[in-house]
């Protein structure tokens, strides 16, 4: 008895060791651990927590929870390696940062902040080129060989523009006996992609940001890895780039786990090349998208809009079925929308809500969801700072870094006048930046919205309403929405539908919504309709 009693708490002791040791099915998030809606920063203008005018790591972690209050759960910080310009794109040392945005601590104590709460940090990584003041590039300089390898030098007495024209001119530079290519300026020469050792370099760097805890990277200008004409005489395509680029993200992968790739690919109208990056990346920047959504929300017809999309996504699809579309409005090298539409709180709003009902992981640029203004200026000292001005938080987190800069402020008279503050919007229920919380956490809460690529264009569409379904499906969750854009300025009748009203804009009484507002949005929950659910 005695036998067959410890044969049996044997047999239920390795049962119950079993089924311990099954494997659980992952939740949803934890099969899309690459499904967020992120958040563009630039440090210098976003938030100044010692007052010295400057943006700051510090000053984002004292603001993470803003970032929870509108859904955010993923931060692109524009570089933040050492660099002689305000913007950073020009690096002099990859393995620090720069000392206006804090110390390496005050940036570790972000990112285990930020990770505590749920939101992620990507970094701007700038590959493409270094500044001119880059060890490297002034090693090269002095003859050092195994550095001039690391850029793309030819013979000073090379004829570019007899192979180029004039244009080769503003990218090829003479210094002492040598020209060297620097496509963006003569202070950002370009790294030699070509090289072994730039491509072990790189790597290097990358697994240092990832041993810090950086869940993702923003590769500027991936597009110039192997940029046409920028290697004089060699038969290179953007193709070459694509090949690269899978092989470095094959190198990550093997690294860490459910690392976030994504390249600037910077090209509107030929969404293909865009939607070939993605045999290499998780997701190129999605441009075509992003012009689709500026152009469409500044018009009260838009025959295309959906159908344009199913054509950009049904491609994408077919170079990765499991494509993560990167869609925004616009970023910091483009001219702010409010700036584009007066400030157009309707045309703001509905951008808004087109953008967040996307497939993918959508991106809002700092102060679009205030309706901040910004465009490229045309005085002698301000260019591009007028697309990255300060942060309008409405406290002493304001940055003032244009002024001290002693940059000519005339530029600056007719920009962000009426508009209200971070501070002033979140305590009202009519305001821009309530749209932008209210769409982000409704995205949260669906799958439908959150997850998957799917995109099919609702069959009733008109040059006024626009449609689409959204529809996810994981083990036993499932759900599929339907979203209505009238981008007319009167309101339109309510489809015939069976389901849950979701959203509607302007409206929180949602349990007879009889018309689609004028410049406004509806979002359905179907999910009964489908048979097979």
């Amino acid at each position: 008895m005695i036998k067959k009693l410890l044969l049996f708490v044997t047999v239920l002791t390795i049962g119950v060791a079993f089924i311990s040791c099954t494997p659980k099915d992952p939740t949803v998030e934890e099969a899309n651990p690459k499904n967020d809606t992120y958040y563009e920063v630039f440090v210098r203008s976003f938030a100044d927590s010692d007052g010295d005018g400057i943006g700051d790591f510090n000053g984002i972690t004292d603001k993470l929870s803003y970032f929870q209050t509108i859904g955010i759960t993923g931060l692109w910080l524009m570089p933040i390696n050492p660099s002689p310009s305000y913007h950073g794109y020009d690096v002099t040392d990859y393995y620090d940062v720069n000392s206006d945005y804090g110390t390496m601590e005050d940036f570790d104590n972000l990112i285990s902040t930020a990770s505590s709460m749920g939101i992620k940090i990507m970094m701007d990584m700038v590959f493409n080129h270094t500044s001119n003041q880059h060890p490297w590039f002034l090693a090269a300089l002095d003859g050092d060989e195994k550095y001039q390898d690391y850029y793309v030098f030819i013979d000073k007495s090379s004829n570019t523009s007899s192979v180029l024209g004039s244009w080769g001119q503003n990218i090829w530079h003479t210094i002492d006996d040598m020209k060297y290519c620097g496509y963006f300026s003569n202070t950002m020469p370009d790294l030699n992609m070509y090289s072994d050792a730039v491509k072990e370099e790189i790597l290097n760097i990358s697994k240092f940001w990832i041993d810090k805890g950086v869940s993702g990277f923003r590769l500027d200008a991936a597009h110039h890895y192997f940029g046409d004409n920028e290697y004089l005489l060699m038969d290179n395509n953007y193709l070459d780039n694509v090949v690269y680029l899978k092989h470095y993200k094959q190198d990550i992968d093997e690294y860490t786990d459910n690392f976030y790739l994504i390249g600037e690919i910077y090209i509107e109208d030929l969404y293909q090349i865009v939607g070939d990056y993605f045999a290499g990346l998780d997701s190129p920047l999605d441009f075509p998208v992003a012009a689709k959504i500026r152009s469409s929300v500044q018009s009260t017809i838009n025959r295309t809009y959906v159908s344009n999309l199913v054509s950009y996504y049904n491609y994408y699809r077919s170079i990765n079925e499991d494509f993560i579309s990167t869609p925004f409005i616009v970023n910091h090298d483009m001219n702010r929308l409010a700036s584009t539409v007066l400030g157009n709180q309707d045309t703001l709003k509905l951008s808004a809500e087109m953008l967040l009902t996307l497939p993918g992981n959508p991106i809002i640029y700092y102060g679009e969801e205030i309706g901040m203004y910004g465009y490229k200026a045309s005085g002698p000292d301000i260019w591009d700072e007028t697309r990255r001005l300060p942060l309008l938080w409405g406290d002493d987190y304001t940055t003032d870094w244009v002024e001290s800069a002693n940059i000519a402020l005339s530029n600056l008279n007719d920009m962000n006048l009426n508009v209200y503050t971070i501070t002033e919007q979140l305590n009202d229920s009519n305001s821009l930046l309530t749209v932008y919380e209210d769409m982000s956490i409704l995205r949260n809460n669906n799958i439908a919205l959150k997850y998957g690529n799917s995109f099919e264009a609702y069959e009733n569409n008109t040059p006024s309403l626009q449609g689409y379904y959204r529809e996810y499906q994981y083990l036993e969750n499932y759900q599929k929405v339907l979203v209505l854009h009238n981008f007319s300025n009167s309101d339109i009748a309510m489809v015939e539908y069976t389901g849950t009203v979701l959203y509607a804009s302007g409206l929180t009484d949602l349990t007879d919504v009889q018309l689609i507002p004028a410049r406004g949005t509806v979002v359905i929950d179907i999910s009964g309709e489908d048979a097979d659910a």
